[in-house]
């Protein structure tokens, strides 16, 4: 096994949010991998598979954290790799990657316009064939038993608090997250949580086609600036839209403001240093808590799916609220004297 020392990652009562809501709330704080996202559950897993097999280079596709994630894990194995990213990806993410030896391609508009995503992986496929690169997508459809890696968070969320939530809220892109978590919980034995699939409104392809009452997942030109959650076509959509169902959650379709709303509360209530798309699942909460999804002393538990030094200039637009005067030392005492006053 290729590892890093993933999984097992706190999961921590929320000391603010939580308490303002009546509610039971709990973080599950996949940031706190080693690469710093739940994606290190799959590359440690898929990595391992490709050793396994003799593999000794591979193509990938992602939208950041599962690029962080295999470059890592490849560098630890020493197998080489090649990424193939949008050419908004955050500066985060792309360091990461680099910093390990990946080679990685900006593709304009890959993962946004459904025609260059279809090009790219055409492109991708054939070189996987030609010369036997295996194609890594974190996703049930390319690489199952790297996703099926994912899968124990719903164990250690038993494991880590007394008995089953009563709500499970997970971010959703292409589907595959969502759909591990509702696998994980359906492999324990007893009571089963509602699952809700949160998605940005300005990519809904599992929320969508669930709100319209059918089974059909549409491609969309994704609008969404939420790094990791922008999918518009069906990777695992589909099958996470059929767990969504069984697993008796909500589609929730949330805003990017919404989503930018929530990480501030995790940095301002939580102390939790999370990027945007790792503060979807609390901003499908809120929006659950405000139409009465969830009520009263429910226990709920949100994923928070990735770290804030993925995307610093998210970090960095919230952190300009906070006042940071230069001040002389002369003057400090009588500057910390007007804060103490406040």
């Amino acid at each position: 096994m290729i590892s890093l020392g993933e999984e097992r990652t706190p999961l921590v009562a929320s000391a603010r949010v939580g308490p303002s809501l009546g509610l039971q709330l709990y973080f599950k704080l996949e940031n706190c991998n080693p690469s710093g996202s739940y994606k290190d559950r799959f590359a440690a897993a898929e990595v391992s598979r490709l050793w396994r097999l003799g593999v000794r280079a591979c193509v990938a596709t992602s939208s950041g954290n599962t690029g962080s994630a295999l470059a890592a894990y490849c560098a630890r194995s020493g197998i080489r790799c090649a990424i193939v990213v949008g050419d908004d990806a955050p500066s985060g993410k792309l360091a990461q990657m680099r910093a390990h030896g990946a080679t990685v391609f900006r593709v304009p508009d890959f993962a946004r316009d459904p025609a260059v995503t279809t090009r790219a992986f055409g492109a991708l496929d054939a070189a996987a064939n030609q010369y036997g690169m295996p194609l890594v997508v974190s996703a049930y459809r390319y690489c199952p038993e790297g996703m099926a890696g994912v899968e124990p968070i719903a164990r250690e969320v038993c494991e880590q608090r007394p008995g089953v939530p009563d709500h499970v809220f997970v971010p959703v892109g292409g589907g595959g997250l969502f759909t591990a978590v509702c696998r994980g919980f359906e492999s324990l034995p007893g009571a089963r949580p509602r699952i809700h699939a949160v998605q940005p409104d300005g990519c809904l392809t599992v929320v969508a086609s669930f709100l319209r009452g059918d089974t059909e997942i549409r491609t969309v030109e994704s609008a969404t600036r939420i790094s990791g959650l922008s999918v518009p076509f069906d990777i695992d959509a589909g099958l996470a839209l059929g767990y969504l169902r069984a697993a008796g959650g909500s589609g929730i379709a949330v805003s990017d403001a919404e989503v930018y709303e929530a990480q501030k509360l995790l940095l301002l209530k939580e102390g939790i240093y999370a990027e945007p798309a790792g503060a979807a699942a609390l901003a499908g909460l809120l929006r659950a808590a405000a139409d009465g999804v969830v009520t009263g002393r429910d226990s709920v538990v949100g994923l928070v799916t990735g770290h804030g030094f993925k995307d610093p200039d998210s970090v960095a637009a919230a952190a300009e609220a906070a006042p940071s005067p230069c001040v002389s030392a002369k003057d400090l005492l009588a500057a910390i004297r007007e804060l103490a006053g406040r």
